[in-house]
């Protein structure tokens, strides 16, 4: 991922200063520049001319953000190789926030282990320290019905 961010100077230079892939440019930058976990509590909104405006997730990363943008405008324009953001305007706005993030898949719902458990029995037999036995079973049968879901 490094190497292509070390791209983006070139493709904004031959994109012949479009406004799309400015923004484009620039949010991808900020990922690179913030780092992972400052990107999932604050999401880039909007470069309008040279104000990029960043959605936070509450009004304590605004704060911490708002001391650190003297800092991330630089780093931001070092990369790219150019003066793209002046001013970094942050916004509570944590649905916004909350739509970058990667869906989550809906918790797995165990509705058989008991039964995989008593069919699983005879075979964990052998193991004759009982609460070892006992994980067993319930790992092995949560196992198998993951699998056959």
């Amino acid at each position: 991922m490094d190497n292509l961010i070390h791209i983006l100077p070139t493709i904004l230079r031959l994109s012949g200063d479009n406004e799309e892939v400015r923004e484009q440019v620039v949010f991808a930058a900020w990922r690179s520049v913030t780092g992972e976990q400052i990107a999932q509590t604050c999401r880039p909104f909007r470069l309008y001319r040279k104000n990029l405006i960043v959605a936070t997730l509450n009004q304590t990363w605004k704060k911490e953000m708002e001391r650190m943008s003297g800092q991330i405008i630089f780093k931001l324009n070092s990369l790219l190789g150019a003066p793209l953001v002046t001013f970094i305007e942050f916004r509570v706005d944590p649905a916004h926030v909350a739509s970058a993030q990667p869906k989550q898949p809906p918790p797995f719902e165990f509705q058989h282990t008991r039964e995989l458990e008593e069919e699983l029995e005879p075979a964990a037999a052998q193991i004759k320290d009982e609460a070892l036995r006992r994980v067993f079973l319930r790992a092995a049968a949560k196992c198998l019905e993951r699998r056959k879901a």
